[in-house]
């Protein structure tokens, strides 16, 4: 079990995506995507090259629970749970 409830559980991956990101890797894979972006669109501005970071967080997270059987049923549960709370 990664968290104990649905906020716990994105806080923790992405947590430590932001960690994996960090590695000399995870700089790498930012800094094509920063050059992919800019070869698009050379004039982005500070608040599209933020949009994709956290685009591209969210596409991270994404593959992680797809990829990741236990946490897909773990989020599911999550999930399940937030929705209850609206219907109690």
């Amino acid at each position: 079990m990664i968290a104990k409830d649905f906020d716990g559980f994105v806080e923790k991956v992405s947590s430590a995506l932001r960690v994996a990101l960090n590695t000399p890797f995870g700089q790498e894979m930012t800094q094509k995507l920063l050059e992919m972006k800019l070869a698009q669109n050379p004039h982005m501005t500070q608040e599209e090259w933020k949009k994709t970071k956290s685009e591209f967080m969210t596409f991270l997270f994404c593959q992680f629970v797809q990829d990741t059987p236990g946490a897909m049923k773990e989020l599911a549960g999550h999930v399940w749970e937030e929705l209850r709370k609206d219907d109690q």
